[in-house]
């Protein structure tokens, strides 16, 4: 293995590990830590400068394109700070070739999330759960599973990026 390989490998585990770590982050505190965010960044950056034909006015535009529209989409409550962060990260990483997919995935694991999350939150707040022994197990829920929780985007967010990352590799 050549030191070029390795350093993109490396700077790709270190990439999905952050991605990881913040679907991690928001299911446990619904918050994204920023330094994720930047992490994925700088190894999109050493990843580029470790692979021959990196096409590094995509992986450019695309982060930028990205926040420009998360701005936006943040704006309207559509969506949080850090989710808008974590996918601006993705795409350095992404490019505009792969934006859109990773997007799509991520989207369509959102609504898989949602409905889950849905029936998850529904069955444990039902009447015929109610019973005492079952209420002070449901006392240490985690927050994730309470009805009044925020949906923790950053795991569709992760699928999608892993969905991805699979289809994608080699990034050029």
């Amino acid at each position: 293995m050549t030191p070029a390989e390795v350093i993109t490998i490396t700077a790709a585990v270190i990439a999905l590990g952050c991605v990881l770590a913040a679907a991690i982050a928001d299911i446990r505190r619904f918050e994204i830590p920023d330094g994720l965010s930047i992490a994925l960044v700088a190894t999109a950056i050493v990843y580029g400068l470790a692979t021959p034909g990196f096409v590094w006015w995509s992986h450019i535009a695309a982060p930028l394109g990205f926040f420009a529209l998360g701005l936006f989409v943040f704006s309207r409550g559509w969506m949080g700070g850090g989710d808008i962060k974590l996918m601006t990260g993705i795409a350095a990483w992404t490019g505009l070739e792969g934006l859109l997919a990773q997007f799509v995935a991520t989207a369509l694991a959102g609504g898989i999330l949602a409905l889950a999350l849905i029936v998850a939150r529904r069955v444990l707040a039902s009447p015929a759960l109610a019973s005492r022994a079952f209420a002070s197990r449901r006392a240490g829920m985690p927050r994730v599973f309470q009805s009044d929780a925020p949906l923790p985007y950053a795991i569709a967010i992760a699928a999608g990026t892993f969905w991805w990352a699979a289809k994608a590799w080699p990034i050029a």
